[in-house]
């Protein structure tokens, strides 16, 4: 409040000008309207395409330059992996490391596709889950090759990159196809049933 018949002095005339001059320019932005900001609107179906193209370029990053580095690129540095029948692993580096260990056998091989993705209202954390396929050998060479599920949770960076901050992975009990067709059941047996019935035998 100014006081009537008092002059403002120069000091205060420079602060007053700024101020003036910063809700002029936040005004104008359509940052600040009635004293309040603006909520940021969010493309929720935008952002969630967004995840699942960040976990697609997860999987092709891994295929072109291997495991180690794809998860070296695309984790957090606080993430978490929850690998299927081990002991939590914490931190970037760790899972790194972990990984590098178990890629050293050069016929090992794991690709994925996300099946879908969901995000926050806010759209700088969520979700995809999708299923995965791992080769590789056992202590006397023979190949093995089995499939499983996975659930990765995201984070959206200082500047805006989708991280990984949890890796969850589970091995399924019954080998079938990669991806099997959402329109199937799978009982625990491994047996495939659709409206008429039996479809196809366990693999």
């Amino acid at each position: 409040m100014f006081m009537k018949g008092r002059e403002m002095t120069p000091r205060f005339k420079d602060w007053h000008g700024l101020w003036l001059a910063t809700m002029l320019v936040a005004a104008c932005d359509g940052q600040v309207s009635g004293g309040t900001a603006k909520p940021r609107t969010i493309d929720l179906d935008a952002e969630r395409a967004s995840l699942i193209q960040a976990d697609l370029d997860f999987g092709d990053t891994a295929g072109e330059q291997g495991l180690a580095p794809a998860y070296l690129q695309f984790l957090a540095i606080d993430a978490v992996q929850l690998p299927d029948g081990d002991l939590p692993i914490e931190g970037r580096d760790a899972i790194y490391e972990n990984i590098l260990l178990a890629t050293k056998n050069d016929n090992f091989s794991l690709s994925w596709e996300p099946v879908a993705a969901e995000v926050s209202n806010s759209g700088d954390f969520g979700y995809t889950w999708g299923g995965y396929r791992l080769e590789t050998q056992d202590e006397t060479g023979q190949p093995l090759s089995y499939g499983g599920k996975y659930a990765n949770f995201w984070r959206k960076s200082a500047e805006g990159r989708w991280e990984i901050v949890l890796d969850i992975s589970n091995q399924n009990q019954v080998d079938y196809d990669f991806y099997p067709d959402p329109d199937l059941d799978l009982n625990a047996d491994g047996v495939e049933y659709d409206d008429a019935g039996l479809t196809n035998e366990p693999l």
